[in-house]
């Protein structure tokens, strides 16, 4: 070999190296202040942060953020184990998902702990606009 003829090195990644990569794949989870309000069933979930509202069903997601929306309701049938949710945009569409519970007890506990959360984020904008 040649003096000035430099040897044949072939640098194997730094394993740390790959993990930043992987690390940099994966989508970064939102910062949620505040409270945050999340049921599922085999199906779907509804989640609702400092970000908005999110329902996921089977592999579809719909998000709205406190910008678009401009009401929230929910209902639960007297004898019945759903949780039904209702996004109301401020484009006057409307959009729900419904959660079906184990038992007849927690579509009610449910609707409570959410009527907890909006409130909490209705009156954050309510007083910072």
């Amino acid at each position: 070999m040649p003096r000035d003829a430099a040897p044949d090195v072939r640098a194997e990644p730094e394993p740390q190296a790959e993990a930043e990569e992987a690390a940099a794949e994966v989508e970064p989870q939102p910062v949620t202040d505040g409270p945050v309000f999340e049921v599922s069933d085999q199906r779907g979930s509804i989640t609702v942060d400092s970000t908005g509202v999110i329902f996921r069903l089977d592999d579809e997601t719909a998000e709205f953020g406190w910008p678009e929306i401009g009401a929230v309701e929910m209902s639960t049938p007297p004898f019945g184990r759903r949780l039904t949710v209702t996004v109301h945009t401020t484009g006057r569409r409307s959009y729900h998902a419904d959660i079906t519970a184990t038992n007849r007890n927690l579509p009610k506990q449910w609707a409570a702990e959410l009527d907890t959360v909006l409130d909490s984020y209705f009156e954050d904008t309510q007083t910072t606009t």
